[in-house]
């Protein structure tokens, strides 16, 4: 398993500056940034290489993005993702717990269908209804 340990400059990943570190495989740890609202770095494990670790925080950094452009919208520009994710999340708070418990079991067919899950993980979460 490796650390990869990348640049931020404004949400974006700066790929030509990328680090990584052996760790154990027990030593897995989900995407994290040092700051949730101006983040300069961000740390993936992954096993799978240099292309899926960019893939990883590319994503990761999509979805910080459109939580805190959902939480607080004038702190950062808004982008498309932005906007489904927003969508997404008021269609999941008007749900009922089974209703999302339901859509919870859909499958993901594309980057906007991930970021819908997690508009949904994030209120079934916020409601108690999974442990994350």
């Amino acid at each position: 398993m490796l650390k990869y340990t990348l640049p931020i400059h404004e949400f974006t990943v700066q790929h030509r500056t990328l680090v990584s570190t052996p760790v154990p495989a027990d030593d897995y740890q989900d995407p994290a940034i040092d700051d949730q609202h101006n983040p300069t770095r961000v740390t993936i494990h992954t096993n799978t290489g240099r292309a899926a670790a960019l893939r990883i925080a590319e994503r990761y950094l999509t979805l910080v993005h459109a939580r805190l452009a959902y939480s607080n919208p004038d702190a950062v520009r808004r982008t498309a993702a932005d906007i489904v994710y927003a969508e997404a999340r008021a269609r999941a708070e008007g749900l009922t717990p089974g209703q999302r418990k339901e859509e919870s079991l859909y499958a993901l067919h594309s980057e906007d269908d991930a970021l819908r899950m997690d508009a949904l993980t994030d209120v079934m979460h916020e409601r108690g209804e999974i442990d994350i």
